[in-house]
């Protein structure tokens, strides 16, 4: 895996049908055959926070985009259910950390689809990110 340089963005994803972190990692690992699962973060239901990928190496989540960002996943199918107000309560605590990191303002803070010109509705109709981006900074 190649080195992860710079961050300029934080990038938020649903998980779509792939229900736990066993899960996405059988799918990028075995199925897709990456090295590793391509988040750097994720977010279960609960607001656990799992750690992915290490942040030292590029991750596999935005074609394109890999090279300058890392990626935190919201486990569930956010096309279908909102998050949990947990997951919403880590997700701001993780990005308002990242952020400050990194020496990011939160307009780096972008869903999947802000990143791509196809068709995804990832991070899904059930984020606002213009509300999640408000209140990081809050």
């Amino acid at each position: 895996m190649e080195i992860l340089k710079e961050v300029k963005f934080i990038v938020v994803h649903n998980s779509g049908n792939h229900n736990s972190f066993e899960k996405i990692k059988n799918l990028h690992v075995n199925v897709n055959g990456w090295e590793d699962i391509g988040y750097h973060w994720l977010i279960n239901k609960d607001g656990n926070l799992i750690k992915g990928r290490s942040e030292k190496f590029i991750g596999a989540h935005v074609f394109g985009h890999n090279k300058n960002s890392i990626a935190v996943c919201l486990i569930g199918n956010l096309e279908k259910s909102p998050p949990t107000k947990k997951q919403i309560e880590t997700l701001i605590k993780f990005l308002k950390q990242k952020i400050k990191k990194h020496n990011l303002s939160v307009e780096n803070i972008l869903g999947h689809k802000e990143m791509t010109e196809n068709e995804k509705m990832c991070p899904g109709k059930f984020v606002d990110l213009e509300k999640i981006r408000a209140l990081v900074s809050a």
